[in-house]
């Protein structure tokens, strides 16, 4: 792969022949928005890096994240977003995730050796405790706490009173 953009498939297939050049290598992925860039996205991505030797970032597709987080999200588009993520060296691979399903496919695919997700986390299908009914039999599951004060929502709220206020 030229670039840390891919499939699945392509992502699974690249790591594959990087292992089997030396020792099998351990797969970490996580899933978000990344929305509005602060400072909690690069210190959870790095902390989410050590638990293995290759990060996998699935980002939410712009129609997941509207419907998750309503009409007037996202602010950047995925591909922006992706893009923003490929710059920090704690990541390896960036994925699109269309649907949920791609989400939990993504998991059973990648096989990672430790799935990294938010406490923060606020919608049910993606919370710590779904991640582990669904993959804890399997996966190691981290679930690391807020790593900024503030959030990307915070921002859009703001961001929405002061276009109240004009």
């Amino acid at each position: 792969m030229e670039n840390k953009f891919g499939s699945i498939i392509e992502i699974a297939r690249f790591i594959a022949i990087s292992s089997s050049h030396s020792y099998l290598k351990k797969i970490v992925f996580t899933t978000g928005v990344f929305d509005v860039p602060h400072i909690g996205h690069p210190r959870y991505l790095s902390a989410a890096k050590k638990f293995g030797d290759f990060l996998v970032v699935g980002v939410h597709s712009d129609s997941l994240v509207k419907k998750r987080k309503g009409k007037n999200r996202p602010i950047f588009p995925a591909h922006d977003r992706m893009e923003f993520l490929s710059y920090y060296s704690s990541v390896d691979f960036v994925l699109e995730l269309k649907n949920q399903e791609e989400v939990y496919n993504a998991i059973r695919f990648l096989n990672p050796y430790t799935l990294v997700v938010s406490e923060t986390t606020e919608d049910v299908e993606n919370n710590s405790q779904t991640m582990r009914t669904l993959f804890g039999d399997y996966t190691r599951i981290e679930v690391l706490g807020a790593q900024s004060s503030v959030h990307s929502t915070d921002f859009v709220k703001a961001m929405e009173k002061v276009e109240t206020l004009k």
